[in-house]
């Protein structure tokens, strides 16, 4: 239930996340979300890190700020807003809650690891909906019905679309959390920078500038690093076990 209501919560801050970041800059500050979830892991996990894996973190928080010394890849109107009290609320409850989730969820997962992962999903999911429609009610309760409106009142193909995506990779991370680890997880979501940075070129008509194409370059590495890492491979061994 726990992660269920951080989810849910993280539902509003990722979207209220890209009224201040453009799309690639929004996916490169998520990236710092692994240095949270370390110390999470190591708070309620007791996960260990070798020395391998925390230069992996450091070149991870150096990539991330290549990125952003230069705001080339913000639109103007939206990069003087990255550093407006909205803006670094919204970045600290983007790292934070998450984390929270991902480490809750990923100790859920291990500690009932006889039962089956479509039925775990389908308790997460359940109580994901429960929140999110409680959140939709107490809004509309502040503001009035005319506000809230419908509970599908915006909703369109692209909505739609959304929605579907984001069900599909919440599926594909539960297999994370219960077969492999968080961290892991993160990494692998590193990459889609990448694929971000291009998408955002080719729909929005973002720059993509050689800050990023550098920050990228070294995210490369700390994935090299984090795969190459002593210990990886035996600890998910040790955690189906």
């Amino acid at each position: 239930m726990v992660p269920a209501f951080l989810y849910a919560i993280n539902n509003y801050v990722k979207f209220s996340m890209l009224l201040y970041f453009s799309p690639t800059s929004a996916k490169m500050i998520s990236n710092l979300k692994i240095l949270v979830i370390a110390v999470l892991l190591k708070i309620v996990m007791q996960r260990s890190f070798s020395v391998l894996q925390y230069q992996a973190l450091y070149l991870l928080v150096a990539g991330i700020s290549i990125n952003q010394l230069a705001k080339g890849c913000d639109q103007a109107g939206v990069a003087e807003t990255s550093f407006s009290p909205p803006a670094v609320l919204f970045t600290v409850l983007s790292l934070t809650v998450p984390s929270a989730a991902s480490v809750f969820n990923e100790f859920s997962y291990k500690k009932n690891f006889q039962t089956h992962i479509n039925l775990q999903n389908l308790f997460l999911y359940i109580y994901g909906t429960m929140f999110n429609v409680l959140g939709w009610a107490v809004y509309t309760g502040i503001n009035g019905l005319h506000a809230g409106g419908s509970i599908f009142n915006g909703a369109s193909r692209l909505t739609v679309l959304l929605t579907v995506n984001g069900a599909l990779q919440g599926i594909l991370s539960s297999f994370f959390y219960k077969f492999a680890d968080t961290i892991l997880k993160k990494y692998s979501s590193a990459v889609a920078t990448l694929f971000t940075g291009v998408l955002s070129h080719f729909l929005l008509g973002t720059d993509i500038q050689i800050n990023f194409l550098i920050g990228i370059s070294v995210l490369v590495v700390t994935n090299s690093l984090e795969a190459a890492s002593p210990g990886r491979s035996t600890y998910r061994l040790a955690s189906t076990t």
